[in-house]
């Protein structure tokens, strides 16, 4: 019965110390792998701020860096938003085309209102004078101002037969109250100087003044004051 005991003592022991080599043999295992671990996580260089090393994609000397296609230094300039420039006044003068002849001599009855509102003697009502009136007697003749061609004849019921005239200079110049017997026709081409027609009265919206020649000129599709484009 004693040597019975004695033998199972001895199997505890020996389970004990099987249990607890065992046990040593799985805690070694698990710190092998956690250096292993973090062998890779720490920097090589000892870096004393144990920073992970994690490879720079952004670095210049990169063998797979894609050069910058448009660098930020050559990006083209618009040309129209330089720095440099300055802004426009918003009341910029009109640059005004020189050359001209009147065509006609004469006072200036009414003038060029440049948009103010002026008082019409024959309609009675305010309203721009978008051209200046030039007095002469019925039937004077009318000179071209500049070198252009004919682009329109009319007659209009307030206006009366006018011509309109587009200049090689830009302008569009317009004779208006002149007589229907024209010295030229629509799509002609026509010198400085050269006579288009005479004066009359068939403008009825100026009827009540005395006998002149409406002279009106455009530039860039805006009504100008026609006498600050006759060189003087």
């Amino acid at each position: 019965m004693k040597n019975k005991r004695q033998n199972e003592n001895r199997k505890t022991k020996w389970l004990a110390v099987m249990t607890a080599a065992g046990s040593m043999a799985v805690c070694a295992a698990v710190i092998a792998a956690y250096s292993i671990a973090m062998n890779n996580l720490v920097p090589t260089n000892n870096n004393s701020n144990n920073v992970l090393s994690v490879p720079n994609y952004f670095s210049s000397s990169s063998k797979n860096d894609v050069p910058v296609q448009n660098p930020v230094g050559n990006v083209p300039k618009d040309e129209n938003s330089s720095s440099s420039d300055k802004t426009e006044p918003a009341n910029k003068p009109v640059n005004t085309v020189k050359g001209n002849i009147m065509p006609v001599e004469g006072e200036i009855d009414i003038a060029f209102s440049n948009g103010e509102l002026v008082k019409s003697p024959t309609l009675g009502v305010w309203k721009t004078h978008d051209g200046c009136d030039i007095l002469c007697p019925l039937g004077t003749e009318i000179k071209s101002m500049s070198d252009g061609v004919v682009k329109e004849i009319r007659d209009d019921p307030l206006m009366g037969i006018y011509v309109i005239i587009e200049q090689t200079n830009g302008l569009e110049v317009h004779y208006c109250g002149l007589a229907k017997e024209l010295s030229i026709k629509a799509g002609a081409t026509v010198a400085q100087g050269e006579i288009i027609g005479r004066t009359s009265d068939t403008n009825q919206s100026e009827i009540l003044q005395q006998p002149h020649l409406h002279l009106g000129v455009k530039k860039g599709g805006e009504w100008i004051d026609p006498t600050s484009v006759v060189e003087q």
